[in-house]
């Protein structure tokens, strides 16, 4: 899985402009990035919501960090929108529990390994690399600022689905610095992210669990 790039002009290549020809086509890279985003998720609302299972998560936090590694080491342009993002979430110090942190550091282990062994060297596109981290740490810190203060339905509804990130990706493509397949593949990320969060929201929260469950307890108590 991986993309052939092909730079005739070496100022582009130092711009972070990339025109990606594909031999696999794209879709590879939608289920890849789907699967991050969701699994990301997943683990992120085990261990911070409880909301699934921590024995679960440990399984898929590993997994997540192959297939990343794996995107990263294969293609430049995978590699400066993961970065990116785990750039944003370290910056704005949302990695906060001990698995994220440990697979954050594997992450970044293991592509800077696998770069100096295939390639020789551990390359960005630089311009997006710095692009994507700003608006991500703009979402990261309104979604913060929201949640605490009172502020319009669009403001909220903006930095709550990460708005700022999605149109930083539509400007970069729109400027060439990406392929267009990159905002698919980055929207793809983003909704699985949503999709397990709404998946959470609507679905019954442990407490409520409990409350019946204990409640079930007693009134089989009290026919007995």
């Amino acid at each position: 899985m991986s993309f052939n790039v092909n730079i005739s002009n070496p100022w582009q290549y130092c711009l972070g402009i990339m025109t990606p020809v594909t031999y696999l086509g794209y879709y590879e890279y939608y289920v890849a990035f789907a699967l991050l985003g969701a699994g990301l998720k997943y683990v992120d609302d085990a261990f911070d919501e409880d909301r699934f299972s921590k024995k679960g998560a440990l399984v898929v936090a590993p997994l997540l960090v192959i297939l990343a590694g794996m995107l990263a080491v294969t293609d430049t342009a995978s590699r400066t929108i993961l970065v990116s993002i785990l750039l944003s979430s370290l910056i704005s110090g949302k990695v906060d529990n001990v698995v994220f942190k440990l697979s954050s550091a594997a992450f970044l282990v293991l592509i800077l390994f696998a770069s100096h062994t295939f390639n020789g060297t551990l390359t960005f596109l630089w311009i997006p690399l710095f692009a994507l981290t700003m608006f991500g740490i703009l979402d990261e810190k309104g979604e913060g600022y929201t949640a605490k203060n009172k502020t319009t339905t669009i403001t909220n509804f903006f930095f709550h689905h990460r708005f700022a990130m999605k149109l930083g990706m539509l400007t970069l493509c729109a400027c060439q610095f990406f392929a267009w397949s990159y905002l698919f593949s980055f929207l793809a990320f983003d909704l699985t992210y949503e999709a397990v969060g709404v998946f959470r929201s609507v679905s019954v929260p442990p407490s409520v669990s409990r409350m019946k469950t204990s409640t079930l307890h007693t009134q089989l108590e009290e026919l007995a």
